[in-house]
């Protein structure tokens, strides 16, 4: 019996499994990343069957792929709500919108939120077979946009090797601030307030502006 004829009763009861699954997955791969969570884990802590997962996301790799496209999703809409919002502004303003949306993104240590920081975490350090999706759809479209910022700002073409430079630096400083255990222990005052991170967003703007000006000027 397929879904679509299935009962209404039947489909409820199937949805309502599939949405248990993919909350399960989702706080797991969050916390301990995709190789070390498995099918009967997210099974055990979604009430289901362990046949569930390969029924509704055909195995754990599918299960996963669910979890990480509803990350990029909401990392592209954090991202549109910036990014768009300085369309038509000069070069200089574009950077300071970017870093100014960007940074309290990154840094934020909002529940909502933080299982993303977690999932990206996870798959930078141990990568799986989505990683090139995600790069592609998740973080790929921010990085051209930036990169087509810091062109106008050096007067070149994007594809000059000063360009990539300057997108790291800026990339590095804004990322240097994400949650971390080790900085929450090392260094005073961490995680930053509202106000002190508003600061220090201004002063990456001001030293990155600086930075590239005088890059500019050495062909």
């Amino acid at each position: 019996m397929s879904t679509r004829t299935a009962p209404p009763h039947t489909r409820r009861r199937d949805a309502a499994t599939r949405d248990r699954l993919l909350a399960a997955a989702t706080r797991l791969f969050a916390q301990h990343g995709f190789g070390a969570v498995s099918v009967r884990d997210i099974a055990h802590a979604a009430r289901a069957n362990v046949a569930a997962v390969n029924y509704h996301f055909d195995g754990k790799l599918g299960l996963y792929r669910a979890v990480v496209r509803s990350a990029v999703a909401a990392m592209r809409a954090g991202d549109d709500a910036f990014l768009t919002a300085a369309r038509d502004a000069s070069p200089e303003e574009q950077l300071r919108t970017y870093i100014t949306g960007y940074l309290p993104r990154i840094a934020s240590t909002d529940d909502r939120t933080a299982w993303i920081h977690d999932l990206m975490r996870h798959e930078m350090s141990e990568p799986t077979p989505l990683a090139p999706w995600i790069a592609e759809h998740g973080i790929l479209p921010r990085i051209e946009y930036l990169a087509g910022v810091v062109a106008k700002l050096l007067d070149c073409k994007p594809n000059d090797r000063r360009v990539a430079r300057c997108v790291i630096s800026v990339q590095a400083q804004c990322l240097f601030y994400r949650p971390d255990r080790f900085r929450a222990a090392a260094f005073k005052g961490w995680p930053l307030s509202d106000a002190e991170l508003a600061a220090v967003a201004e002063h990456i703007v001001e030293f990155s502006l600086a930075g590239i000006a005088r890059i500019a000027t050495q062909r």
